[in-house]
């Protein structure tokens, strides 16, 4: 007599699947996410590329405003009224639109923009930037 051999390690069908499928879901959410990051870090860089070049020719301007007016700049002042149509055909604007702020002393001049939400601080769009921040580094 022979008996049927016992198949004891045969498992249900679940058991025996590959993890091969989830591991390429979860590669593909981890791409998905860092494309998205990168898109936003993408434009924040571009932002602040854009705010300091703008601080650059705001800068150059005033230095010619400067040399026409016995080394001297206004304490505060709107751009627009000092540099238009003399020493600039216009005055740049923030990337959200809104005129960069100016101040002077005789340590030099502030220029800043105080990001999207237009509040002191922030990170990314929100972030603020002047002219001493350090990021001139971007024009390089």
């Amino acid at each position: 007599m022979s008996a049927a051999p016992s198949h004891a390690s045969d498992a249900p069908e679940k058991s025996r699947r590959s993890p091969l499928p989830w591991v390429a879901v979860a590669f593909a959410l981890g791409l998905v996410v860092a494309v998205v990051l990168t898109a936003f870090h993408r434009r924040d860089d571009e932002q602040a590329h854009r705010i300091h070049a703008d601080f650059a020719t705001l800068l150059d301007a005033l230095e010619r405003y400067r040399g026409e007016h016995q080394g001297r700049l206004p304490e505060e002042g709107n751009l627009e009224e000092m540099l238009v149509p003399r020493y600039l055909p216009v005055v740049p604007l923030d990337p959200w639109g809104r005129p960069y702020q100016y101040a002077s002393n005789s340590q030099g001049v502030f220029l800043a923009t105080f990001g999207r939400e237009n509040g002191r601080g922030g990170v990314g769009e929100d972030q603020d930037h002047t002219n001493h921040d350090g990021h001139q580094q971007l024009l390089r």
